[in-house]
């Protein structure tokens, strides 16, 4: 093969995943920009042009979802219970992740088996027993049961990335802080944890969007319109109240502002817990 035939083919092939990633990117960013623009029509308007930019920028379904839908309150309950529910996931994901990562005991094999397993089960498949065991415990309808359901169904993910991550540091850390007398907790909180920010970083947004967007475990846990999260209490919107396209457009606008700030606040973050380790020495 001939140099320019070479450098021909390079550049087909470089044009050609540029085009894929370009219509990947269309895909993905289409749902925000339909929703967005939407969110600013009014309802005449949407029905006859759906894709185009708005004639008039209105903000009435802004307004109709602050005044009449309660969205201020479905999103308190959204931060209170993803507040509380990320600080046990990252407890659990780090101390769970340390153990099976760093410290040697028995049965560690089949519970890190066990933690993969659990992950393979879809919600619904599950959701019938989380019910009867939350039922059981007095958890229906309540913040703690949603809160403890969340961080038992979203924690092995955690638990295995923590547990991976910690498995790469040297032991030879561990072994120079039981000689300096540090215990269990001392090694985990004022050592593995200082180092692994990066990866806790990477593990909290994605569990913390998984909270705020989860909707099987609280349309089945949760019934009291005062204690619904913003997941369900959007998914609920258009067929108990029957609201317009535009309306329910805003209130989605609405629910990912608080996601994307802590994307962008963590930004960097993320980026660094996704190269963690790939680079050794």
């Amino acid at each position: 093969m001939t140099s320019s035939s070479y450098k021909r083919n390079q550049f087909l092939a470089r044009t050609g995943v540029y085009l894929f990633l370009i219509l990947v990117t269309f895909i993905s960013l289409y749902p925000i920009y339909f929703s967005f623009i939407s969110s600013f029509k009014g309802v005449q308007e949407f029905t006859y042009s759906k894709n185009t930019l708005p004639s008039v920028w209105v903000l009435d379904g802004y307004d109709y979802v602050f005044r009449n839908l309660g969205i201020l309150r479905y999103l308190t309950n959204s931060i209170i219970t993803v507040s509380f529910g990320l600080i046990g996931y990252l407890y659990i994901c780090n101390a769970t992740g340390f153990a099976l990562g760093m410290l040697r005991f028995k049965m560690k094999l089949p519970i890190f088996s066990f933690l993969l397993f659990f992950q393979i089960f879809p919600q619904m498949v599950i959701a019938s027993q989380v019910y009867r065991i939350c039922s059981q415990l007095g958890l229906i309808n309540t913040r703690l049961g949603l809160i403890l359901v969340w961080i038992t169904y979203f924690g092995p993910f955690g638990t295995y990335i923590m547990a991976t991550y910690y498995a790469t540091m040297p032991r030879s850390l561990l072994e120079s802080a039981r000689i300096d007398g540090a215990h269990i907790f001392q090694q985990l909180f004022h050592i593995m944890i200082p180092m692994a920010k990066p990866m806790i970083g990477t593990i909290g947004i994605v569990g913390s969007l998984a909270m705020w967007t989860e909707l099987p475990f609280s349309l089945l846990l949760i019934q009291k319109p005062e204690l619904r999260p913003l997941s369900l209490g959007i998914a609920i919107m258009k067929g108990e109240h029957g609201i317009p396209v535009p309306t329910l457009s805003a209130a989605i606008i609405l629910s990912i502002i608080i996601p994307v700030i802590l994307y962008l606040f963590f930004q960097r973050s993320i980026h660094q817990g996704s190269t963690a380790g790939a680079v050794k020495g």
